[in-house]
């Protein structure tokens, strides 16, 4: 025969129950924000580790060592342009590859491009329709050749890159050029990767 419960047990038991409830939903308050505070610190811990695509590693092939770099081709009306993009790419090669930029007898890649297109756009005007602010946008194909095979490593068709000027801060088409060439010259690096 089971026991009779008086009242006052009645409720001090449902009272334990609902303190016992209380601390359980307590703790699974704290465990679920501790959770999600090391699931936020692995999530930065991984960004921090990938490094959002930077490397120290060099981009080229330990099986080149040398590339030359001839003066790039220009078939657009904007002369100079070829000679400022050459500096830039030779200048990224020398920063951020193990390659040695030497004459072509001695190279293990010839690296040559031309400039295809350039293309200003107006972005912004005002009411007397002077220019506010453009972009400049520089087109190149790229080619990476074995010298001592003849085989063609990379070729790569219209890489572009553009910059913007304000004219009114005294920006220069020349000055958004120096820009898109310095960035350009960087995708042009990034396409050198280990892709033979």
């Amino acid at each position: 025969m089971k026991k009779i419960k008086t009242k006052e047990q009645a409720t001090k038991n449902y009272l334990n129950k609902s303190r016992l409830i209380l601390r359980l939903n307590f703790l699974k308050w704290r465990l679920s924000g501790i959770v999600l505070n090391q699931i936020a610190c692995l999530i930065i811990i991984f960004a921090l580790i990938s490094g959002c695509g930077y490397s120290t590693k060099s981009l080229i092939s330990r099986k080149i060592n040398s590339i030359y770099i001839p003066v790039f081709d220009n078939i657009t009306f904007r002369r100079g342009l070829e000679f400022e993009l050459t500096k830039a790419v030779k200048d990224e090669i020398m920063s951020k590859t193990n390659l040695r930029i030497v004459q072509k007898d001695n190279a293990d890649t010839i690296l040559t491009g031309k400039i295809m297109k350039v293309t200003e756009g107006i972005l912004t005007q005002d009411i007397a329709d002077n220019i506010i602010e453009s972009r400049l946008t520089i087109y190149v194909d790229i080619k990476l050749e074995d010298r001592r095979t003849g085989r063609v490593l990379i070729s790569e068709n219209d890489l572009k890159n553009s910059a913007e000027f304000i004219v009114k801060r005294g920006e220069t088409i020349n000055s958004a050029a120096e820009e898109s060439l310095a960035a350009l010259a960087k995708v042009i690096v990034y396409h050198l990767e280990d892709k033979w």
